[in-house]
């Protein structure tokens, strides 16, 4: 909500931060829930390239969770281990993380390209 109040109005809202670009995007407004895809990309190769996550806002426990990931299928609360696709035990707790992470980052680091400053040379008469 703080790094994109205008949500309900807007559908999508794009941040840099260095060389890293993430575009929040809204695809379902609901009354008690919002649906966004967080798409993020680095010019770094590991960062990856044009991965999202698919995001789930909860309006009235002010909470976020990943539904979806470009990287995965389908996440399981906790995973057996090993298991055959090597995945984590905590893998869906780890997808959040790094969904809030990056959020977080954008909202320390981050500046909206959506955004245009007042130009501060004209003062009023």
């Amino acid at each position: 909500m703080r790094l994109f109040p205008e949500y309900e109005q807007q559908g999508q809202c794009v941040f840099e931060a260095g060389e890293v670009s993430v575009v929040l995007e809204v695809t379902a407004r609901d009354r008690y829930t919002t649906d966004m895809r967080m798409r993020y990309q680095g010019a770094t190769p590991h960062f990856g390239t044009n991965s999202c996550f698919d995001l789930r806002l909860y309006h009235d426990a002010r909470m976020a969770e990943v539904v979806h990931c470009s990287t995965s299928r389908r996440f399981e609360a906790r995973y057996r281990y090993p298991n055959p696709d090597m995945l984590q035990r905590d893998e869906k707790f780890q997808q959040n993380r790094f969904a809030a992470e990056l959020l977080e980052f954008c909202l320390t680091n981050g500046r909206s390209v959506d955004t245009v400053l007042a130009d501060l040379d004209r003062r009023p008469s």
